[in-house]
């Protein structure tokens, strides 16, 4: 691999004169720009983006810290978010900081110290401790939480309503007639599911329907959880079930199917994100959309923004979705 050496070598220049040139100085001779970009061509020379942003306080890259991103949730919101960055001009790392967020403090130190110039904070869990520390350096880099509902930091934050989209579903489950609408939430440590839940409370309230707690399961985010709950559900007699996700939605699906059980004959189902495997789904499973490829392109517009003026308010931008309505309802 070519270093900025081989390139002053090769051009007959010094190194300091190759560093005039890659930092976009103007104060050099036509004929020796003419050199130095003729050697970088020949070496294939790449500058160190890092080296580069020591000097110049930028490195052009953004971090995004994921749960997981292979959650099929996020496959579509991190589509939007590295699209919209590459056509900035932004590179993205992208890293996994488990469930639990046991990585979370290790990542963020690791970016602050690469000089990323924003991040995009992802947590299932609120980590108070990783917040803070958010919050301690968004005033050298600029930082938007997402799916994380912020109880007083001086942070930017870009989430879903996902409160008033799941009381959405509850109305017009109700407005359809069902009474005993049934509920499965994730696990009550989860910051996402709280909220998405309190929507479920509120439009059963808005729709004059008394809770029952024998109406609600909590399960872990996955095809196994939501048939577990299902099951556990179904002694109750629901008439309809919303579910925190389609991952949940379409293991309740699923168990249903194998035990005779007809969606929507029987009884009615919806899930919340609208991941890609709603439609192979038999029947085709209706859900609440968020929009994830654009939620993902708002969010680095939102942090390429707070860049551009770091000493702006800190600001809360709360999106909508929609009822998508398919097979199962």
């Amino acid at each position: 691999m070519s270093t900025i050496y081989d390139v002053a070598r090769l051009a007959g220049v010094s190194k300091t004169t190759v560093s005039k040139i890659l930092g976009g100085s103007k104060n050099v001779r036509a004929s020796t720009l003419e050199r130095v970009n003729a050697a970088i061509e020949e070496l294939d020379y790449v500058p160190s983006c890092f080296a580069q942003g020591m000097r110049k306080g930028a490195t052009n890259t953004l971090a995004v810290l994921l749960p997981e991103q292979y959650n099929y949730g996020y496959m579509e919101l991190l589509a939007g978010v590295e699209d919209y960055a590459d056509r900035s001009g932004y590179m993205t790392f992208v890293c996994s900081t488990g469930r639990d967020g046991r990585y979370e403090e290790k990542y963020l130190k690791e970016m602050v110290r690469r000089k990323v110039d924003g991040i995009l904070y992802f947590a299932y869990r609120r980590n108070e401790k990783s917040l803070a520390y958010l919050e301690h350096i968004s005033t050298n880099i600029a930082v938007v939480v997402m799916d994380n509902v912020l109880r007083g930091e001086r942070l930017d934050c870009v989430r879903v309503d996902g409160s008033g989209l799941t009381k959405q579903a509850v109305r017009y489950l109700a407005d359809k007639g069902c009474r005993r609408i049934a509920y499965i939430r994730g696990l009550g440590t989860y910051d996402v599911t709280t909220e998405r839940y309190q929507g479920y409370l509120d439009g059963l309230e808005e729709s004059g329907i008394p809770f029952d707690a024998g109406l609600v399961q909590e399960a872990e985010f996955t095809m196994e959880g939501g048939a577990g709950a299902a099951r556990a559900l179904w002694s109750q007699k629901p008439e309809a079930v919303v579910a925190a996700t389609d991952m949940l939605a379409l293991g309740a699906l699923n168990w249903l199917e194998e035990n005779g059980v007809r969606v929507p004959g029987d009884v009615n189902l919806i899930g919340f994100d609208n991941i890609p495997l709603c439609v192979w789904s038999r029947p085709r499973l209706s859900t609440i959309s968020q929009n994830q490829r654009q939620v993902g392109e708002i969010a680095v517009k939102h942090l390429l923004a707070r860049m551009d003026e770091p000493d702006q308010e800190p600001s809360r931008l709360l999106l909508g979705g929609e009822l998508i309505l398919r097979e199962t309802t």
